[in-house]
């Protein structure tokens, strides 16, 4: 029994011993598990941190800036710091990531099994058992599914392109932008390059080589179209990246602008003209001007050129040849042609209820202050055409064609 007694007592004197040691080689020793491990305690040595086990034995030499809690950063390791630089160790205290690194992120924010890691101004990832799975060569990163991709974003030398899951560089750092997949009426991303823009699908591949100063998104002017440009003038694509329309009007208006829904007009030269669904040039871009569908007609527009009217249809027949003069360029008062201001014309009350235009040839319009309906007087101011229609042209034959 007194044998017992005495190797107890031996061995919590060893043990006190032991203690005191380890308590004078430190200037401070945690509890255990303040470090999210319930087997190990911090120490630190002029300002050095380190880490024992339970029996006092050094797990890491304390020769760190600081070691951070296990779990903290998103996984089982704890970050350490040493000379300003970061990396992990794992919880058998093992080294399994050099401090190397400006700074390391939590597992889990951009990507759920990787860790951001930054190096020398630049970024990349860590996969959880340490390994570099992309090298910090990019000056940014984005979220992945950023853009509308399962993608991240990223940018080097001041150019950008996308990294998949695996960490393969999926689109290569060539753009000035990307813009969001599916944000312009279709699957693609707008990109930029040089200054100049296409399109890319979700594979990475360009559907749309970037050689137009500006694209629309699809829909604007149809449903299946884009306006492109380039060299100023504009064309049209279709949703194949397909050039439907070569880049040569100064400018294409929407379908329907004119009041025809299966046609669009056109500019090219300062001229205008009509173009169809499938992107053929139904009226030629002749005309100074183009009027409204359903203006003076059901079906007919008003074309104009050197001066002279006709009509078309929708087909873009023209139904009309440009041949008539428009005698409605400029009024004045009709009462000046006359001594009295009571004067009447024929039935149709005093003169100073209307605007007359100049004579062009044997005739003149008369416009009504009240209505603004016009009709046509000749020469002798006889009224030939009664004050009730909204346009009146004359052919060069003399023939006068109204309008209500």
């Amino acid at each position: 029994m007194r044998s017992i007694q005495a190797a107890l007592f031996l061995f919590l004197v060893s043990v006190s011993s032991s203690l005191a040691q380890e308590e004078s080689k430190y200037d401070y020793i945690s509890s255990y598990g303040e470090q999210g491990h319930s087997s190990f305690a911090l120490v630190r040595k002029e300002n050095r941190y380190g880490l024992i086990d339970r029996q006092g034995k050094e797990i890491l030499s304390p020769e760190y800036d600081k070691i951070y809690r296990f779990g903290e950063s998103g996984g089982n390791w704890a970050k350490l710091q040493k000379e300003g630089l970061y990396g992990f160790i794992d919880r058998s205290g093992s080294v399994v990531v050099k401090p190397i690194y400006d700074r390391i992120y939590s597992f889990g924010e951009k990507s759920s099994n990787w860790a951001m890691i930054e190096q020398n101004g630049l970024y990349g990832f860590l996969d959880r058992t340490g390994e570099e799975v992309v090298s910090p060569i990019y000056s940014s990163i984005g979220s992945f599914t950023y853009n509308g991709a399962a993608w991240a974003r990223v940018q080097r030398s001041g150019l950008y392109g996308f990294i998949d899951r695996a960490g393969k560089e999926v689109v290569p750092t060539s753009y000035q932008r990307i813009g969001s997949f599916g944000s312009i009426g279709t699957d693609w991303a707008k990109v930029e390059q040089n200054g100049l823009n296409g399109f890319i699908d979700r594979s990475g591949k360009e559907i749309v080589p970037p050689r137009y100063t500006s694209v629309s998104s699809f829909g604007t002017i149809a449903n299946h179209w884009a306006r492109v440009e380039q060299n100023g003038l504009y064309g049209v694509i279709d949703r194949k990246g397909k050039e439907v329309i070569t880049p040569k009007y100064e400018r294409i208006y929407d379908f329907g602008n004119r009041g025809a829904s299966n046609l669009a007009m056109v500019r090219r030269s300062g001229m205008f003209g009509l173009i169809d669904k499938t992107g053929r040039e139904v009226v030629p871009a002749i005309y100074d001007k183009i009027g409204y569908f359903d203006r003076q007609n059901s079906d007919w527009a008003l074309i104009e050129k050197d001066g002279k009217f006709g009509f078309i249809d929708k087909s873009g027949k023209v139904v009309v040849p440009v041949a008539m003069t428009d005698l409605s360029s400029s009024f004045h008062e009709l009462s000046d042609h006359f001594s009295s201001r009571g004067t009447h014309i024929g039935n149709i009350g005093p003169v100073k209820k209307y605007w007359v235009s100049d004579f062009v040839g044997k005739y003149a319009l008369i416009k009504s202050k009240k209505t603004w309906q016009l009709g046509v007087i000749n020469k002798d101011f006889d009224v030939v055409v009664p004050v009730e229609y909204k346009r009146i042209l004359v052919d060069q034959a003399g023939s006068i064609h109204v309008w209500k």
